[in-house]
């Protein structure tokens, strides 16, 4: 790895720790080179637009949280690997809830500022549909899966609602005073109860 790589990358850090600890609207350039102990020009040098940072912390992260969906586990049939899969929302928000919330604030971020060039980000979500779809046909293979008519649909329609749900939990304080009167965990296991329900084989 050359200097300027290594540079690059400890700005990127630099300003993932800041956009995990505060709203992204309170993340400036400027905030990023005060922490990273460099001048703007520097950042600059690295990122022409503040835009241009975030999706790249965007991509970082993305990074880190397909390594945990598909870490290596021992063998097992499909249907638990689709557990797994779904029990990773669970865990990713009981230990590092500010990753839905920066997906939230993103999102909204990119409608905005209407930013383009996403397509690495939309590309490497990919990943995360043909590991589900794999574990899906292995399932029934195995007989642990029910066969239904349109999989990479479903596939969709889950991780939307559950990356919703969940999105919408990680706000500080919540959105409305119901927000606070439920166990945000039981609600999100209990979606995804729901969706393996429909995914598990009949015996």
């Amino acid at each position: 790895m050359s200097v300027m790589d290594a540079k690059r990358n400890y700005v990127i850090e630099t300003a993932t720790n800041l956009v995990l600890s505060r709203p992204l609207s309170r993340v400036t350039v400027r905030d990023v080179a005060q922490e990273a102990g460099v001048g703007e020009a520097t950042v600059y040098r690295y990122f022409s637009t503040k835009t241009s940072l975030i999706v790249a912390c965007a991509l970082k992260l993305q990074g880190e949280v397909s390594q945990y969906f598909l870490r290596e586990s021992k063998p097992v049939d499909g249907y638990t690997k689709l557990v797994k899969f779904y029990a990773s929302y669970v865990d990713l928000f009981a230990f590092r809830p500010e990753l839905y919330r920066f997906l939230y604030e993103f999102d909204a971020f990119c409608v905005e500022q209407r930013v383009k060039g996403l397509d690495e980000y939309s590309d490497n979500l990919d990943v995360f549909r043909d590991a589900y779809l794999a574990a899906y046909r292995e399932g029934v293979e195995d007989g642990s899966v029910r066969k239904i008519q349109n999989p990479e649909l479903f596939y969709y329609t889950t991780t939307h609602a559950v990356l919703s749900l969940a999105k919408k939990l990680a706000v500080e304080g919540g959105i409305v005073r119901q927000d606070q009167l439920t166990d945000q965990i039981g609600e999100i296991r209990m979606l995804n109860e729901t969706f393996l329900y429909s995914l598990r084989a009949k015996n």
